[in-house]
């Protein structure tokens, strides 16, 4: 009879780094004075709430450089157009999530050894960030359906979380093959990640990105997939 848990507690999360695009999205203008970094991440943030309520290209330069109260001269001097600046919010909102992602997971594998909770929390935080950052989701795919390069800092972001996933949840599916872990934890995590984009991109129903039982049924699609008793 296999024990509840075969790993070892106090073992790190395997981290995988994000191998860099073959070719790099245009990056911003560099900012080396303090107040102008100041000014460019303020911008990037007022971008980033303002993608919530008009999609990406609705929202002009002019209206981004006046909801900060700049000209767009300003704007010009710290990016060279648009597409840098949804590149380099890419790059800012992605380390954010991996940055969030690695600190649950660390508080998870120091404190929870069972397999359901866990995906129950990886899937009620997958659908947060979904939520709070669906105006990004919503930009930054559509612009990639036209400069397909420009989804990659995404992509990778997504397969660095499936991997340090697999590394915490893996060794507590005791019930499969060790060699069926991983390649089981990726696809469970493949359907959660097409879920939310599709709810953000198209949110058909029946249960909406809105909805408060998106997480919960997306945990128990992925537990059954898993094969995780109750």
């Amino acid at each position: 009879m296999h024990s509840p848990v075969d790993h070892d507690e106090s073992a790190p999360v395997r981290r995988r780094r994000a191998v860099p695009p073959a070719e790099p999205p245009a990056a911003a203008l560099p900012a080396v004075q303090p107040r102008a970094r100041a000014t460019r991440d303020a911008m990037l943030r007022v971008g980033r709430a303002l993608l919530q309520e008009r999609d990406f290209d609705e929202l002009s330069i002019a209206d981004l450089a006046a909801a900060n109260g700049l000209s767009v001269g300003s704007f010009y001097g710290r990016f060279r157009d648009k597409a840098s600046f949804l590149a380099l919010l890419q790059q800012q909102v992605t380390e954010e999530w991996l940055e969030r992602g690695r600190a649950f997971l660390a508080r998870t594998q120091r404190r929870e050894p069972d397999a359901r909770r866990i995906v129950s929390q990886v899937c009620a935080t997958f659908v947060d960030v979904m939520r709070r950052d669906a105006g990004f989701v919503r930009a930054s795919l559509k612009h990639a359906s036209t400069h397909p390069g420009s989804w990659t800092p995404i992509r990778q972001t997504g397969g660095v979380f499936i991997a340090e996933v697999a590394a915490v949840l893996g060794p507590r599916l005791v019930h499969l093959a060790p060699e069926q872990r991983e390649s089981r934890v990726g696809f469970a995590m493949q359907m959660m990640f097409g879920t939310g984009v599709n709810a953000v991109l198209n949110d058909p129903g029946p249960i909406h990105l809105a909805d408060t039982r998106l997480e919960r049924e997306l945990a128990r699609a992925l537990a059954g997939y898993l094969e995780i008793g109750p």
